[in-house]
Parts: C-alpha cells; sequence; structure tokens
C-alpha cells in the first residue's frame, strides 16, 4: 500500500523536470537554518519539524514515475508530458513520513515552478489550473474535480485553488493545487492528503509561507 500511494503522489508533479535553463534562471532554492528559501519567487517557508525532505534524486524518480502513471501507453500524452518537462523545475517536497514507513498514508506537501512565458494566455493561476485538469482527464487516472475551484491568499498573495480526488486501491486521496503567475513563471504548491486532520495540519503549515519581495 504505501509504496503505491507514494506512485499516486509522484503523480501530482509529474510535469516537472530539470531542465538546466529553468533551473539557471531560478535556481532549485536552498534550505538552511529550518527553512527553503527561493530568491527569484522571494518566498520563505518553514520546513515542517521532524518531516523527510526529498532529494532532486527523489523528486525525479516521483516525477518519472508519475510520468508514466499518467501517460500510459499514450504516445501523444507522453510527448506533451516530455515537453511540459523541459519549462519545469521541482523546487521542494515535505513529506509527513520517510519513503518506505509502515503507515496507510503519507501527507505531503509539494512546490513546482513552471514557465509560461510562451503562453501569454496565463494570465493567472486558474488559467494555468485550466490546463492541468485537461492534463489529468487526459490520463489514465480517474480523477474528480467535483469540488469548485476557490481563491485564497498565501501571505499577501492571491493563490488560484483546485481541489480534486481520486480513489487508489479503496484509498480516497484528496489533493488541491495552488497557482499563482510571478513574471515568466507559474508557482504552484501542492497538498496531498486523506482527512481532514491530514488536511488541518498541511494547512498549518502552509500558512508559514512568506513572500518578502
Amino acid at each position: 500500500m504505501g509504496r503505491k500511494i507514494l506512485i499516486i503522489i509522484g503523480f501530482i508533479i509529474a510535469l516537472s523536470g530539470c531542465d538546466n535553463a529553468v533551473d539557471k534562471e531560478i535556481g532549485y532554492g536552498v534550505i538552511e537554518n529550518g527553512a527553503y528559501k527561493n530568491s527569484y519567487f522571494g518566498m520563505d517557508i518553514a520546513v515542517p519539524q521532524d518531516w523527510s525532505v526529498q532529494s532532486q534524486a527523489q523528486l525525479d524518480a516521483l516525477s518519472k514515475t508519475g510520468s508514466e502513471l499518467i501517460a500510459g501507453d499514450d504516445k501523444n500524452l507522453k510527448s506533451v508530458i516530455k515537453a511540459s518537462q523541459k519549462q519545469s523545475l521541482n523546487l521542494f517536497a515535505f513529506f509527513k513520513y520517510e519513503q518506505g514507513a509502515p503507515v496507510d498514508f503519507n501527507p505531503s506537501l509539494m512546490a513546482v515552478a513552471e514557465r509560461v512565458s510562451g503562453m501569454p494566455g496565463i494570465k493567472r493561476g486558474s488559467d494555468y489550473l485550466f490546463h492541468t485538469k485537461k492534463l489529468l482527464q487526459s490520463g489514465q487516472m480517474v480523477t474528480d474535480f467535483s469540488r469548485e475551484n476557490y481563491t485564497t491568499d498565501l501571505s499577501g498573495v492571491s493563490f488560484d485553488v483546485m481541489p480534486l480526488s481520486m480513489k487508489f486501491n479503496d484509498v480516497l486521496v484528496y489533493q488541491e493545487y495552488y497557482a499563482s503567475r510571478f513574471k515568466d513563471y507559474v508557482l504552484a504548491f501542492v497538498v496531498t492528503y486523506t482527512n481532514e486532520s491530514e488536511l488541518a495540519e498541511l494547512n498549518s503549515h502552509l500558512k508559514k509561507l512568506n513572500f518578502t519581495e
């Protein structure tokens, strides 16, 4: 169960790659003094105490697994995902437990940046989420989008949010995608959980996000 649930978690960052140009432009960011920091977005967020911080190698492995999970044998979809990977970067991923821990589910908070300078129609997070939804709907995972999108404020910045859920091996998994346009990029956060208690804990960590520029 645990490994398969981690595959679902990887699925949410399937569009993230490690293109050198993107890396040089915005950087992966750094973790120091108990906080993740990224100067391009002028942001920092406290790393949840005792949570597992994923390395870039672990993030890349999850991205690869997620891409395969979405696309399956669809060659066209694989091409779309591959093209998007060249414009994207995994920033961080915090899991409550280490991978392989003997738990039924592993709540997580992740961040991804995608360059959208070539897509002038993406003016705000909701535009980006529209395309994200279309991509997810075209994949082989059955995803429920019945909950309405909404807008919220994180440290003075407006984020559009897309809730979704999926059932996997009789486990109902919920996710919320936060997205906002920053200059040439969309900054996205994803929280993944199975119950209200996990969501409350994730939200408490997300509220520690701080934008300084």
